[in-house]
């Protein structure tokens, strides 16, 4: 009798030990992203023609620094490059195009987390560097795929669950030629990393470390940006331009008739030309800039002749003071 009675006891606590272990992995953010992920895969496939769509997903790419970028789903087709964020989230839902961060409220429950606009902006701008495209070929896209719903008014680039599909079908202007569209596609699958969990885990510790880097930077080490004078007149050079800002505070404006937020230009170097050509096929070297996830500007020369020559070599933006 007992021992019929402690073996009942044992399988109901594995049981109980079962389910909270599986109720911690539903919960999980990794799961989350998971899943959302899946989902939006499954819309994309079920609602676009692939002879005219071509998604990938779970993009991890490699920046000229050696850090890396992730992108959950990019869609290439001749009406222009879709950028995908997605985000798995639940309850209500606060923030703006151009806020830095938004709020999540579940019951008395509120997060704050960073705008997904802004996080899809870097995704852009590596993009537009790794594959020399244009900004206005590039298309943000922030999928939610969860039950969140926006109190305030949704972003025009947010859309909630399978509404994507009718989202990417609503752009009609060609703006890329079938070949390019080809050129891209070979590009991303040359230059993307092997989606395996090493991957993942080696990008996932090196944005821990940049972010670690960012909080422990104290006030006084960080430089305080110089403003332009309200009095600044036409003689002043054209190099003198604001030093380089955290992301966070270079968002402030909107294109007309676009809705990706504008950046303000970037450092110019001292040294507009490269002095050496490109020691592989010595074609001119070109200056090209990038943003990298914690805000920094990386800069570097790059070959004339890409993507058919992939010379990249680091160069050092030199910043010129300010005229007060």
């Amino acid at each position: 009798m007992w021992q019929q009675l402690h073996g009942v006891m044992g399988l109901w606590l594995l049981l109980a030990v079962g389910l909270a272990l599986l109720s911690g992995v539903l919960r999980s953010a990794r799961f989350k992203g998971w899943l959302g992920e899946r989902l939006v895969r499954r819309w994309l496939a079920q609602g676009l023609d692939p002879q005219h769509y071509h998604a990938l997903h779970d993009l991890t790419l490699r920046l000229p620094d050696g850090s890396t970028t992730q992108i959950d789903h990019v869609v290439v087709s001749v009406h222009g490059v879709f950028v995908l964020e997605t985000k798995h989230l639940q309850g209500w839902i606060f923030g703006a195009e151009r806020q830095q961060e938004w709020t999540q409220t579940f019951y008395r429950h509120r997060v704050r987390f960073q705008n997904p606009l802004r996080q899809n902006w870097r995704h852009l701008k590596a993009l537009e560097t790794l594959l020399d495209v244009p900004l206005a070929h590039l298309h943000s896209v922030v999928v939610l795929t969860g039950t969140a719903q926006f109190k305030t008014a949704m972003p025009a680039q947010v859309v909630q669950g399978a509404a994507v599909v009718p989202y990417v079908r609503s752009f009609n202007a060609q703006l890329l030629a079938p070949e390019a569209v080809q050129r891209i596609l070979q590009q991303l699958d040359a230059q993307r990393l092997a989606p395996t969990r090493a991957t993942h885990r080696a990008h996932v510790a090196q944005l821990r470390q940049r972010h670690a880097r960012a909080e422990g930077a104290s006030p006084a080490s960080t430089p305080v940006p110089a403003t332009v004078p309200a009095t600044a007149t036409a003689t002043a050079p054209a190099a003198a331009l604001r030093p380089p800002r955290p992301l966070a505070d270079t968002v402030e404006a909107a294109i007309p008739g676009r809705t990706e937020p504008v950046l303000h230009p970037e450092p110019v170097p001292t040294t507009p030309q490269a002095t050496e050509p490109c020691p592989r096929c010595a074609a001119p070297l070109v200056a090209r800039s990038v943003s990298r996830d914690d805000g920094a500007w990386l800069h570097f020369w790059r070959c004339q002749r890409f993507p058919e020559c992939r010379h990249m070599q680091p160069r050092t933006a030199q910043v010129l003071p300010l005229e007060e």
